[in-house]
């Protein structure tokens, strides 16, 4: 029997092209019918296959997750991060650090005290000088109510005078290592500062003035540095003399200067232990009891910082007893806080009074240290 034979011995027995258009009908109006039915009646109808497959499922995941999860998972996505709208480059806010509490006068000068006492003067080899440089400019008043030059506070007033004139003039003190021993002195030419009020009044108390300073003072030996306040005894008596408790200390100079003026008493210790203090010697400890007492006087407030250095300045309302009015004199100090050296100190009286400016003192003084090999 040929191919085609057998082909014609197995197609279904459904003869005609009728019959074969009927039964392919029949077919898909049961298939129809059957996706037409509710899922719930087509699952009920095989829950062997349900169960066989969950059991070949557990098998599955029992045997193989990690392989068909590696496999069949989708890979992970990242999402990109949205870009800035362009603009101005953003800048962080800045975070405010708390504001410094102000030091006052009383704590500056205790810190001063700190910086003294722990300060190491140079040890001077044989043949050095500790030189101090100083530049002092000096007020001078025309007051018509005497008639004559004078200073301030020696019969000449800021308040009445109608002409005013600065001159200054350097030079240096030379210590020597012992300071028992010889010193020495320098003093330059006198320079002309300003004038203030009636300028051709001013000129010629200025011209006078420079006249009576004198020229230039070549090195000369000296004793010891003195003050103004301090008599016939210098500097170094009051070093060695003087008690190291800052409250005995101020009793000490008030009772060796005396009475005077009234309230005048506190400011002439403090400006006692200033002059003291701005020589710049003497052993560390008593200087820092220096700064101690002056820290217990009252009236002291204290400005920024400045390079290191701290200014301090001493208000004192005064009483003339001639005329019961009060005014205000002043008294400052600049401290290299590091060392407890003094750089500077002024003293003004009657301040904001008549024509002078404030800021132009009676006195200004300048120093500084150095160490020097052998004298000039």
């Amino acid at each position: 029997m040929d191919v085609f034979e057998k082909v014609q011995q197995t197609r279904p027995a459904i003869e005609g092209e009728e019959e074969n258009l009927a039964a392919a009908r029949a077919l898909l109006l049961m298939e129809i019918q059957r996706q037409s039915e509710p899922a719930s009646s087509r699952a009920a109808r095989r829950p062997w296959f349900i169960a066989a497959g969950a059991l070949g499922a557990a098998a599955a995941v029992t045997a193989g997750v990690l392989v068909v999860s590696s496999i069949t998972a989708p890979a992970p996505t990242v999402e990109a991060v949205p870009t800035r709208v362009p603009g101005p480059v953003l800048v962080p806010s800045p975070v405010p650090s708390p504001a410094p509490t102000p030091m006052t006068g009383p704590e500056v000068l205790l810190g001063a005290a700190n910086a003294a006492a722990g300060f190491t003067p140079p040890v001077l080899a044989p043949g050095q000088y500790l030189r101090r440089a100083w530049t002092t400019s000096t007020l001078g008043l025309f007051d018509p109510e005497l008639g004559v030059p004078g200073m301030p506070g020696y019969g000449a007033s800021r308040a009445t005078a109608s002409s005013g004139w600065v001159i200054s003039r350097s030079g240096a003190d030379y210590a020597p290592a012992d300071l028992r021993s010889q010193w020495y002195q320098e003093w330059g030419s006198p320079v002309a500062g300003g004038v203030y009020g009636d300028q051709a009044q001013g000129r010629a108390g200025q011209d006078a003035g420079m006249q009576a300073y004198g020229p230039a003072v070549t090195l000369f030996p000296s004793d010891a540095p003195y003050l103004p306040e301090s008599g016939a005894e210098d500097v170094l008596w009051f070093f060695e003399s003087l008690p190291r408790d800052p409250a005995a200390m101020v009793v000490w100079i008030d009772d060796y200067l005396g009475p005077d003026t009234q309230d005048w008493a506190e400011e002439k210790v403090g400006w006692l232990l200033i002059g003291l203090l701005s020589q710049n010697v003497g052993d560390p400890e008593m200087r820092a009891a220096m700064y101690r007492a002056l820290s217990t006087l009252p009236g002291s407030t204290v400005g920024v910082e400045h390079d290191g250095r701290r200014t301090v300045t001493f208000d004192s309302h005064l009483a003339f007893s001639e005329v019961g009015e009060r005014s205000l004199r002043r008294s400052t100090m600049t401290i290299d806080m590091a060392t407890g050296l003094v750089t500077e100190t002024t003293d003004t009286s009657e301040v904001g009074e008549g024509t002078i400016p404030s800021d132009v003192p009676d006195s200004r003084m300048t120093f500084e240290m150095s160490v020097v090999d052998s004298l000039p």
